[in-house]
């Protein structure tokens, strides 16, 4: 009984303090700012949208894209399709036509046939035929997944030339579409928030390197200097690796959280999350076995085991009270009222919802398993996919 105590009180001294970084980490972020003019800014910039069985999004995408604040006097958006096999290409052509009215400035092609030569994976190859078919002075990569604000691309182009930036990349707000990501984001958030301290990663002189592949500005000249989508054509997580290319570079890498700017659907549902988080875990912390072992355990301790403690506390309490047993249960319920606390603060502070945050020992045990088997799947290759796509053939 003595041992429950113990584990109570770590869960909450844990609790506690993953709060505190957190809350340290957000307000200490830099927000993007919104910049009030209406004057296109004196430069060119592509926006490059690569796109595969996007047909539930891409609409929404390029819908908001028609209704931005012009960021540039030239100014071209690119669809790059990647062979899609569903509908994502003739949902782009009918927006071209009924809302774009089949303006010069949006332009949708084919990725076409990937080289054999290279096992190119993810996103790499359609971002790379993108780019190849541009000259302007900065390119904007975003998923076709995210919805935009009216000013987003505006302030974060104004960002960029302004401190001259070569890589500036946005945190979305992310927008939960099924029961399974509203306990699993929110904890992935916190991972990202604690493993990649935001000032770390806009600090020159440190080698933390981190860019949300949602959004992702280049200064091209830099992009081109990196060797850009070309240079890391086998890598799953290609965001981190550019980002730490530029940082390698000692080019200027600057993160900003924009959860008022620009929205990300990431998954439709529970399997298509596991095959996503799962393909991304292992390689994010780098294939390092202990820091992914190790994270998950700390994950489970976290979110999983204030619960589980809590109710076998209270159900021992019920049958035979001891003072052990009243404190592991009290503990337990300081580490959930924490946890809870902390969703309530980033409801009211920055307008996350904390909706089903009761299920967040549940969103612990998934991580916990979704990290167990990026660690299978990366080293064995089985099921290693991401729509579909083995990414252990390209």
């Amino acid at each position: 009984m003595f041992f429950l105590l113990l584990l109570s009180i770590f869960t909450f001294i844990s609790a506690l303090g993953t709060f505190i970084i957190e809350r340290y980490s957000f307000i200490n972020a830099p927000f993007l700012q919104n910049i009030n003019s209406e004057k296109p800014i004196e430069t060119s910039l592509t926006i490059i949208i690569p796109a595969y069985n996007e047909e539930l999004n891409i609409a929404k995408c390029l819908k908001s894209l028609s209704e931005i604040k012009r960021p540039s006097v030239n100014f071209k958006i690119l669809v790059v399709d990647d062979l899609s096999t569903d509908k994502t290409f003739l949902e782009a052509k009918n927006l071209k036509e009924n809302i774009f009215k089949n303006s010069k400035e949006l332009e949708i092609i084919s990725s076409g046939k990937r080289p054999e030569d290279k096992n190119w994976v993810g996103k790499n190859w359609p971002c790379y035929v993108g780019s190849k078919k541009i000259n302007s002075e900065w390119i904007l990569f975003i998923d076709a997944d995210v919805i935009l604000g009216k000013n987003c691309i505006y302030n974060a182009l104004f960002k960029a030339r302004e401190d001259n930036v070569d890589l500036l990349s946005l945190a979305p707000k992310v927008n939960c579409n099924c029961l399974a990501e509203w306990m699993v984001q929110p904890i992935m958030t916190s991972l990202l928030m604690i493993g990649f301290p935001i000032s770390d990663t806009n600090d020159s002189r440190n080698n933390t390197s981190f860019a949300a592949g949602p959004f992702m500005l280049f200064k091209k000249e830099s992009y081109e200097l990196i060797g850009g989508h070309e240079g890391t054509f086998d890598e799953v997580v290609e965001d981190i690796a550019l980002a730490k290319k530029i940082k390698n570079r000692n080019l200027k890498l600057n993160f900003l959280i924009a959860i008022k700017d620009i929205s990300l659907n990431m998954y439709q549902d529970f399997n298509s999350l596991i095959e996503g988080w799962s393909k991304n875990w292992f390689l994010g912390l780098e294939k390092d076995l202990f820091r992914s072992i190790s994270g998950s355990i700390f994950v489970f301790l976290n979110f999983s085991l204030p619960w589980l403690l809590f109710f076998i506390s209270l159900i021992i309490l019920f049958n035979n009270y001891s003072l052990n047993i009243l404190c592991t249960t009290l503990f337990s319920f300081l580490a959930l009222c924490t946890y809870l606390f902390k969703r309530i603060w980033l409801k009211v502070k920055y307008e996350i919802p904390s909706k089903y945050w009761y299920l967040n020992g549940i969103g612990g045990i998934i991580v916990f398993y979704i990290s167990l088997l990026s660690i299978y799947k990366t080293y064995t290759g089985n099921g290693w996919t991401w729509k579909g796509r083995n990414l252990s053939k390209g």
